[in-house]
């Protein structure tokens, strides 16, 4: 039985609404997902990504271990109760 998928996130605050395809783009030539869109303030949106765990290799950085980087699901619903308290 081989191991679970492990996974990385980031998320992009504040990108304006209309350059979110230059970001889907960017971030997309860089083997990240986009898992979830949330808005922001004014014409803002936060951009929430994923992508397979990738391995350090480099000297000076240390292996991720078994250890996910990212709490995303934490995170997001973190965002989406503060996106919910700030509305009227």
């Amino acid at each position: 039985m081989s191991a679970p998928q492990q996974w990385e996130g980031r998320m992009l605050s504040g990108v304006w609404k209309k350059s979110v395809n230059v970001e889907l783009e960017k971030m997309g030539r860089e083997g990240w997902e986009l898992v979830a869109v949330l808005p922001g303030e004014e014409d803002r949106r936060e951009l929430y990504f994923r992508r397979p765990l990738r391995r350090r290799e480099k000297e000076g950085e240390e292996a991720s271990g078994n250890k996910p980087t990212y709490k995303f699901a934490d995170d997001l619903r973190s965002a989406f109760r503060e996106g919910l308290d700030g509305k009227d």
